[in-house]
């Protein structure tokens, strides 16, 4: 339940940012411009739940079942990839959508390239992500299940460490058009670290039992407060940045070795550090702080946050495919009508958050209604 609720966070998240504008919700959600992401979840979930539901069953039904069954399940979500895709980038071709990123017509060879995932568009790149790596889990469920959980940390690591100095030369399993964000070399890094904590729960819980709870809490919530705090400085840092860019003295070129000093320990340093795209360090770090917060809070707070937001979230984490689905089309609705209501500003966010909040009670009434739940994934 508690995991459950983590996803039905992290598909709330998604939905409030991808609709983009200004928010109230995101001091809540981060608005897709925070340390940690709702995708990072998502992925790291999946591959725990992988771990943690598929390991004990090999025990009862054998490998090779659960390894079809992974098998069958990339499949799945291969068909799903592709049906989004279809539907999603055509639908936003017709209506002209700005978010695509180039906009040639259906010929034989995009299709190729779609059909054999070398092709991907923006909202629809995380599908391409889950469906590739769900495919190699048979390999990784094999090698766990041998005791060789190290060779699969060890070429996790191996791999997002080249892609981290190499990441031309170490893209894998090939060059996807349009991916800019969800390189799978970088990745795979949240899923197979999840696989292997769900696969080796109980030993790794046991170990973190013996840790005393209260300074481990302690720690957790400092360095989420500096992190929180790191945030918010590099963002009022690049503001200003911005408009002193913008005085004649920085359009003529004043200040040069302070400006080079501004920009080699300022906003972009950072930017850098926790880059989102080639999930630096620093996103890890600020994942391995975040995370284990959120599941302690969840553990010793569950009654009053159960009552006060699982009526929502937990229906959002058991359908997350669902409401990912679900989300993209609310995305295209509101950028097709919202231009013609008259007075609408989608950076004021006292006109904009009423939008987003719309739109996640649409998806959880369909999906408390069960509205094609014989069609979409879940």
């Amino acid at each position: 339940m508690r995991l459950d609720f983590l996803r039905g966070f992290c598909a709330f998240a998604m939905v409030v940012d991808h609709l983009g504008g200004a928010s109230l919700l995101y001091p809540i959600t981060g608005g897709n411009r925070f340390f940690v992401s709702a995708a990072e979840g998502f992925i790291f979930l999946s591959g725990l739940l992988v771990g943690l539901i598929y390991g004990p069953r090999i025990v009862r039904d054998g490998l090779a079942t659960i390894q079809l069954h992974l098998l069958r399940r990339a499949l799945t979500l291969y068909g799903m990839t592709l049906g989004l895709t279809f539907t999603f980038v055509g639908l936003s071709r017709l209506a002209g959508m700005p978010w695509l990123q180039d906009v040639e017509p259906l010929t034989p060879q995009l299709a190729v390239g779609l059909l054999t995932l070398h092709r991907t568009y923006y909202l629809v790149d995380v599908m391409l992500l889950y469906t590739l790596l769900l495919a190699v889990s048979p390999i990784a469920m094999l090698l766990l299940h041998v005791r060789q959980t190290r060779v699969v940390v060890l070429l996790s690591l191996l791999v997002w460490g080249l892609f981290q100095v190499f990441p031309r030369e170490a893209e894998l399993p090939w060059h996807v058009v349009n991916n800019e964000t969800f390189q799978v070399s970088a990745w795979q890094l949240w899923y197979f670290g999840g696989m292997v904590i769900g696969y080796h729960r109980d030993a790794i819980w046991r170990r973190l039992g013996r840790l005393p709870l209260v300074p481990a809490t302690a720690v957790l919530v400092v360095l989420a407060a500096g992190l929180i705090g790191l945030r918010l400085v590099t963002l009022d840092a690049a503001r200003v940045a911005q408009a002193a860019a913008s005085t004649p003295a920085a359009q003529g070129g004043g200040e040069p070795m302070g400006g080079a000093f501004r920009a080699a320990a300022g906003p972009d340093t950072v930017e850098q550090a926790f880059d989102k795209h080639y999930a630096r360090p620093g996103r890890v770090f600020a994942f391995a702080v975040f995370f284990p917060l959120l599941y302690l809070a969840l553990t010793y707070l569950w009654r009053p946050l159960e009552r006060a937001l699982g009526w929502l979230l937990l229906p959002f984490g058991q359908n997350a495919l669902y409401v990912y689905a679900m989300h993209l089309f609310a995305i295209f609705t509101a950028a097709l009508v919202l231009p013609y209501v008259s007075g609408f500003d989608r950076f004021n966010p006292w006109l904009n958050t009423p939008v987003q909040v719309l739109a996640v009670l649409a998806i959880w009434a369909m999906v408390k209604r069960e509205v094609l739940f014989d069609v979409i994934p879940r």
